[in-house]
């Protein structure tokens, strides 16, 4: 295994996959079962194709190694600018919950969680580490 190759093509569409499942508007393709996270993972197993420069066909342990490094990498990219465009997308949040419910709107046990923004900044760099990296594999598993 290239193991320059696998990092290569990791950070490359770890970067990638980090940056559009947080920004904003591109992100509401993330909603399609982590769309931006398996067509990252795919992307990533495509460069290490193109990186790894021995003959042969590209294995599915490799495949899997390949899109782990790359969820990995969006992971903690996308906890970064989550933590970064997370103001703005609460405003967007904030007024999208009162032209639905009217001021004072409330989200029931999830409130308290949203309102601690420091709570919820730990949660989602938790719960992308393991989504981000589970939909990585299957990503690297579909490209190989």
């Amino acid at each position: 295994m290239n193991t320059r190759a696998l990092l290569l093509s990791g950070l490359i569409a770890g970067v990638l996959m980090g940056l559009f499942s947080e920004l904003p508007i591109v992100s509401i393709l993330n909603c399609c079962l982590c769309l931006w996270i398996w067509v990252g993972g795919i992307f990533a197993v495509f460069l290490y194709r193109r990186f790894d420069n021995t003959v042969g066909p590209t294995t599915l342990t490799q495949g899997v190694l390949v899109g782990l490094v790359a969820g990995l990498v969006a992971a903690v990219l996308g906890s970064i600018v989550a933590a970064i465009v997370g103001p703005y997308s609460w405003q967007m949040i904030n007024s999208l919950l009162t032209s639905v419910q009217g001021p004072g709107g409330n989200l029931g046990p999830l409130n308290d969680l949203v309102q601690a923004r420091a709570g919820f900044s730990i949660f989602e760099i938790l719960t992308n580490l393991v989504f981000y990296s589970f939909f990585g594999v299957v990503g690297g598993m579909l490209g190989t």
